[in-house]
């Protein structure tokens, strides 16, 4: 069996809410136990009706968001309540791919120009000629072609 690449340990997100007039603060349980093991080469389908926890998972497994409790390890790295910040490394290795292109990417920028983008931000040493070497690549990788390099989204 495979190393585990993100494993994710009874991930609880709570939110407190101020009670209004009359009304009691209250815990919103957003997540509450959340535990799976995700393996090089596998994925991973949440599914849930609206308001079941899935933006929240997600938000709690990029590190947009600390878990209230539970923990996850990532590439062997623990990361708990505390979370993650300030470690960008760690950040760069869980991303979030959004299911629509049209409200996802920049339609004012080329393919290739989003690909850079996140070399550019979290890897300001590399150069442009490099950042452009491995965005083509990652086309490659993903089956697209040369050309779609200049493309735009839309």
């Amino acid at each position: 069996m495979s190393e585990a690449i993100l494993t994710a340990k009874n991930l609880k997100r709570h939110y407190e809410v101020k009670g209004g007039f009359l009304k009691p603060d209250a815990t919103v349980r957003a997540l509450d136990g959340a535990s799976f093991t995700l393996t090089p080469g596998k994925t991973l389908a949440v599914v849930g009706e609206s308001g079941s926890g899935k933006s929240t998972l997600a938000r709690v497994v990029t590190m947009i968001e600390p878990p209230t409790e539970g923990g996850l390890i990532i590439g062997g790295r623990k990361i708990g309540p505390e979370g993650a910040s300030g470690d960008r490394d760690l950040r760069a290795m869980v991303q979030i791919v959004f299911q629509d292109p049209y409200g996802s990417l920049n339609p004012r920028q080329t393919i290739g120009q989003t690909l850079m983008e996140p070399l550019l931000l979290n890897r300001p040493e590399v150069s442009a000629a490099e950042r452009e070497s491995r965005a083509r690549e990652m086309l490659t990788m993903v089956g697209l072609r040369p050309e779609h390099f200049e493309r735009y989204p839309h």
